[in-house]
């Protein structure tokens, strides 16, 4: 395996210089850069992450803290996140909370001990607790559509109300008015606005909140198949608006398994962006762009590893992407 020092040798620069590049130090002339790398490209160098830990004080490594990483919205940004990371030449760890307060907990201490770069948590479950956790971590800490109550951190959101207003008001403009409600967890921000989004569509078109047909799910396939149930033993029922999309998919199986499939008999809407296999099929959606919300976060956090000073940063990201195949 090729050394930093038959590098410099290599490249006729100094073995500093070969530090610099690999670490993308801006203050490196271009060309040297340039040549540096096309030379780390031909003798296949690996960096020694042990090796560099000892001079950086951390290892080369981001955890990532998602709530179900079977769930679309999770898998999709930490697409964007790995992306942005790798080529910065540091890793992702992506650990399943399964929105779990204390394995979360767990999670940022091990990040902690491990000494990781930084650390993205993504899910949006409330807890004093977890908050405290995340102050004693020294490591730099953003944020995906999370918010702390006294921790000022760089954030990054998508604009879930407006995810809820415009998937729901689809369904409206498609002539429902009896629109049933899959919800979250009552102490996700999330769903909390996801859930506003629903109600302030249906207010904005003279259409009565009926709370007898908001259900709150748990997030996943299972649940919105055991809602489903109840959707349809209701005969007045002709459309479902879901926080997100394993919850109507749940849904949609349940109709067809007693007989009263979705898209035909009842329109379902997402209050997020759909898997792309599901992206031209029936379901209506709305939401922001998971990939570019991963990819920003990734963004904000180097600049903290890289000790740039800029101001606390915060981004939200509107519902852009919006889909109605009727």
């Amino acid at each position: 395996m090729a050394t930093i020092k038959e590098l410099a040798r290599k490249a006729g620069v100094s073995k500093s210089t070969v530090s610099r590049v690999i670490n993308n130090d801006p203050n490196v002339k271009e060309e040297t850069r340039k040549r540096v790398l096309s030379i780390v490209e031909e003798m296949d160098y690996k960096p020694n992450i042990l090796a560099r830990s000892m001079i950086t004080g951390y290892l080369p490594i981001v955890l990532i803290i998602v709530g179900d990483i079977q769930n679309h919205y999770f898998a999709k940004t930490v697409v964007g996140i790995e992306r942005e990371l790798t080529e910065k030449n540091y890793m992702a760890v992506v650990y399943n909370s399964m929105y779990d307060v204390e394995r979360e907990k767990e999670f940022i201490r091990m990040a902690k001990g491990c000494r990781f770069a930084g650390i993205i948590p993504m899910t949006a479950v409330k807890s004093d607790e977890l908050e405290e956790c995340l102050n004693n971590v020294d490591c730099p800490i953003v944020l995906i559509n999370k918010n702390l109550k006294k921790t000022p951190l760089d954030a990054v959101f998508g604009n879930d109300f407006e995810a809820g207003y415009l998937s729901t008001a689809e369904l409206i403009k498609n002539g429902h008015t009896r629109i049933a409600y899959l919800s979250g967890p009552s102490k996700s921000s999330v769903s909390i606005e996801r859930e506003r989004g629903y109600k302030e569509a249906l207010y904005d078109n003279g259409i009565e909140i009926d709370e007898s047909i908001m259900f709150e799910g748990k997030l996943d396939i299972k649940s919105g198949y055991e809602i489903g149930k109840k959707i349809f033993e209701n005969s007045d029922i002709t459309a479902v608006s879901s926080n997100n999309f394993l919850m109507a998919l749940g849904a949609f199986r349940c109709g067809r398994d007693m007989g009263k499939p979705m898209f035909t008999k009842i329109d379902v809407a997402c209050n997020e962006t759909v898997p792309e296999l599901y992206e031209e099929s029936g379901f209506i959606y709305a939401g922001s762009d998971l990939e570019s919300i991963g990819t920003k976060a990734a963004q904000f956090l180097i600049h903290r590893i890289e000790k740039l000073d800029e101001p606390i940063q915060k981004i939200i990201f509107s519902a852009t992407r919006v889909h109605n195949p009727k």
